[in-house]
């Protein structure tokens, strides 16, 4: 196929994604959160440091005890340690937010031709599957890395000024950070964006795929966004170790779904 026919076709994908209003409120809340969690928590630091030290909190406690164990954590207070444990572990959410914007917009990405009768037409074309299915899978990953970097920058200038004026002190992201958003975030993308588009693919109404997404797509990523981000915080190697993993397993499932799309099957198996 062409190239100017595949641009075609995914731009024709990212107008429909600007038009779906099912998806848009997530696009601008989990942005907020990511950026002004993290705000919250340093202006209620030093209640945690107090509920910590008197024992009042079993969850600041906790918290203390991380921060003496962790000797990876610079700082000349006890305050500034316990801000920079909060900040580096926080990004986990930056991880999270891709993982939930595209497979919220891949889960829909099929489904949403079958109700509105526009698949058809697409398949009727002479366009590859495998390019259909990239179409579909840039659409979903592209805007939700790039939402994503986009607040993350925002979030670390806000948490560099706000650190400054709470514990003096000016907090960069780490090195295992940066890792994690540059190489994790899109990694992790792709893999639940292909999960979602197999859903989405296999299910014949709108709500079916976005629950069976939010209940399973989701949280097997969450799982997987654990096992690999919490290592990758603190050691960059892991980070770079976790995202060669997961473009190993991008590629597999890319090639599933190419070999499990059936276009008659789509033309024909929906209400």
């Amino acid at each position: 196929m062409r190239r100017d026919t595949l641009l075609l076709f995914l731009r024709k994908e990212l107008s429909d994604l600007r038009s779906n209003r099912q998806v848009w409120p997530a696009y601008m809340l989990l942005p907020l959160v990511a950026m002004l969690l993290p705000l919250l928590l340093l202006v209620l630091l030093p209640v945690l440091l107090q509920q910590a030290q008197t024992g009042t909190d079993a969850a600041a406690s906790m918290l203390l005890e991380t921060v003496a164990r962790d000797t990876s954590l610079r700082g000349s207070t006890l305050e500034e340690r316990m801000a920079r444990l909060l900040m580096r572990d926080l990004t986990m959410f930056y991880l999270l937010m891709p993982v939930v914007l595209s497979a919220s917009a891949a889960a829909l990405a099929l489904v949403r031709e079958k109700e509105q009768r526009t698949l058809e037409p697409i398949l009727a074309t002479p366009i590859r599957d495998r390019d259909l299915l990239l179409a579909k899978l840039v659409a979903a990953v592209v805007p939700s890395v790039l939402i994503t970097w986009a607040a993350f920058i925002a979030g670390s200038l806000m948490v560099m000024a706000a650190s400054w004026r709470t514990v003096d002190v000016v907090i960069l992201p780490t090195a295992g950070n940066l890792i994690g958003l540059l190489l994790l975030a899109p990694a992790m993308s792709v893999v639940a964006a292909l999960l979602a588009l197999r859903v989405s693919a296999r299910f014949n109404d709108v709500p079916g795929a976005m629950q069976f997404t939010g209940l399973v797509v989701v949280p097997v990523s969450l799982i997987v966004i654990v096992l690999l981000g919490r290592p990758a915080m603190m050691w960059p190697l892991a980070g770079v170790g976790g995202a060669i993993l997961l473009v190993g397993l991008a590629f597999g499932l890319f090639r599933m779904n190419l070999r499990k799309f059936a276009r008659e099957e789509l033309l024909t198996n929906w209400k």
